[in-house]
């Protein structure tokens, strides 16, 4: 094994942006165990350095050098607008020993090619806002050139914020509508029953409590005892009960289209964006 080799073991991965999603990725991996001299953060702005430096112990960078051509994988947690540049930048030292994983929305597998211009392995994922807390629905998708000991490589490393789901890239803006848009759509239901809550005479924390947990529960009933949906409603929807009345209101009010129609058109615009981030970078 070479020095390089060796080193490359040592500080195994570089974070581009201390953005959320970078800072998230940092925390997330640091939990499950990776060493604080295994992760480098490459953040232009000095106060977001410094202060993941101190909280994190980790080495930092203001700009991508040589050095990060010894991390096994490098991962861009960038806005889209910022992406160009940083794979202009990476493009002299990164190589096809390396994996590349990108958080970047909207931002190809073939335009992430077309800027390093040579054969690297890339993974083009979508978290969503959960992984700040470790618990993000995370896409992933990877070009031809990513092996399967790379792709485990980085299903692992996206675990570090959450739960990974295998997609083709052909199905990213359908993800980007449902599990990236979706938690709007969830926060807008919690705070409209949260509201109804009032209506009916309760107290404004004492109804959020209630609906918070009540989401919660119903989502952890369904993934831990594997129960589908419409069975779990059967569960609550009692003949000529309180449930299958209000389930009556919802179906009155287009509750399934509107929701259906909020992650269709959350995924279209998905599909205008990449072809304009494509276009303008």
């Amino acid at each position: 094994m070479t020095g390089k080799e060796r080193r490359m073991d040592i500080l195994r991965i570089a974070v581009i942006g201390g953005g959320n999603m970078g800072k998230a990725m940092i925390e997330g991996l640091l939990n499950r165990g990776h060493s604080s001299e295994e992760i480098l953060l490459v953040e232009i702005l000095p106060n977001v350095r410094e202060e993941l430096e101190k909280a994190y112990c980790i080495s930092t960078a203001e700009t991508i050098e040589g050095a990060i051509s010894a991390y096994a994988i490098i991962l861009i947690a960038v806005k889209p607008q910022d992406v160009k540049k940083i794979l202009v930048a990476l493009a002299e030292h990164v190589s096809e020993r390396q994996l590349l994983i990108s958080v970047a929305a909207g931002i190809s597998l073939a335009y992430m090619e077309k800027q390093l211009k040579k054969a690297v392995p890339i993974v083009r994922t979508m978290p969503n806002l959960a992984a700040r807390i470790g618990k993000a629905a995370v896409a992933i998708c990877p070009n031809a050139h990513v092996s399967k000991t790379q792709l485990k490589k980085a299903w692992s490393v996206m675990e570090a914020i959450g739960s990974v789901t295998l997609i083709e890239e052909k199905q990213m803006d359908a993800v980007t509508g449902l599990s990236g848009s979706g938690p709007a759509f969830v926060f807008m239901l919690i705070e409209a029953l949260a509201d109804a809550g009032v209506l009916v005479g309760l107290s404004r924390s004492k109804a959020m409590e209630l609906v918070i947990q009540t989401l919660f529960g119903a989502a952890s009933l369904l993934k831990e005892c594997n129960i589908p949906p419409e069975v779990a409603k059967e569960m609550v929807t009692s003949p000529g009960g309180t449930a299958i009345e209000g389930v009556l209101k919802l179906e009155k009010g287009g509750f399934r289209a509107s929701i259906m129609e909020a992650v269709r058109a959350a995924a279209e615009k998905s599909s205008m964006m990449e072809k304009k981030y494509s276009d303008y970078l």
